[in-house]
Formats: C-alpha cells, structure tokens, sequence
C-alpha cells in the first residue's frame, strides 16, 4: 500500500522560474503600493540580480534589496513586499 507520494515541482511538474516571476511581481506591486519609489522592473530586474548572486531561494532577498539601495529597511516596505510574495 502506498502511503505517500513526494514529487520535487521545480521545473518538473511546472515552471518554476515563472512562478517565481509572478510571485516577485506580485511582490513589488505590494511594495510600491507600501510606499516604494522605484519603477516596478528596475526593482524586479535588481530582485532578480541578488538571486542570482547568491541563490534563487535567498530568504532575505528583500532585506538585502532594500539595503543596498536605499541604506536601510522600510519595515512597512519590508512587511508589504513579504506578504505579498505569493
């Protein structure tokens, strides 16, 4: 009898990349709605340049972000960007 399945999903049963994609844009729309001042794809685009230098599941991806460009964390920014993640 057959208890459980596991299954790994990245790229294997659906598009991994572009679920990320949706999830960062869906993301920074929460983060401008929050009060960001940065153009959606030039936020996007920076989001996607630290994944890529330190690994696509960075769990501090927005820390970092929001750090290296504005020298500090908007929490509300911060808290907006995390939620709506998704």
């Amino acid at each position: 009898m057959i208890k459980a399945v596991i299954l790994d999903i990245d790229n294997t049963l659906m598009d991994f990349m572009r679920m990320k994609r949706a999830a960062v844009d869906s993301a920074v729309d929460d983060m401008i709605d929050a009060g960001l001042n940065i153009p959606k794809e030039e936020m996007v685009e920076k989001i996607f340049k630290i994944y890529w230098e330190e690994g696509i599941e960075d769990q501090n991806i927005f820390d970092k972000v929001l750090t290296k460009e504005f020298g500090e964390i908007d929490y509300r920014i911060l808290a907006a960007g995390i939620l709506g993640y998704k």
